[in-house]
């Protein structure tokens, strides 16, 4: 009966210490997942920094101010002749397509560019759009 129960205590004993070494091997894989986690995170905090730094530099008023003279000449300053109250425009003139039956608000004819291409049809489109007869 003695030797039963030593054997009993030996096989607890033998299995309480595989599975505490177990226990301890997943652990310290958890921890260096953990670790490599938080360095993770540090590095794109640190990225996060860099760019909202580099979006403060870049929206910077006196840069935009001169990208913008640079790149859209056409877009001035507004002078006070430019502007003008609602009354002082001229009435839209009613055309064939439009007889000024439109509902107010509804968009108006096109014009320019736009209105051209409609009137041109398919003349307007580059080569490059334009669909052959066969349907392709």
């Amino acid at each position: 009966m003695r030797a039963v129960l030593l054997v009993v205590w030996v096989l607890l004993l033998g299995a309480t210490g595989a599975t505490l070494f177990h226990i301890t091997f997943e652990v310290e894989a958890l921890e260096s997942e953990l670790t490599r986690l938080n360095n993770e995170i540090v590095e794109e905090q640190e990225a996060v920094h860099v760019l909202e730094a580099e979006w403060s530099y870049q929206n910077r008023p006196a840069r935009l101010e001169q990208l913008s003279a640079d790149w859209l000449p056409m877009l001035d300053r507004i002078h006070p002749g430019q502007v003008m109250t609602l009354d002082a425009l001229p009435m839209r003139r009613a055309t064939e397509e439009n007889d000024g039956d439109d509902a107010p608000g509804a968009p108006a004819p096109p014009i320019g560019p736009a209105a051209d291409a409609d009137k041109r049809g398919a003349e307007a489109l580059p080569a490059s759009l334009r669909t052959s007869e066969g349907g392709t």
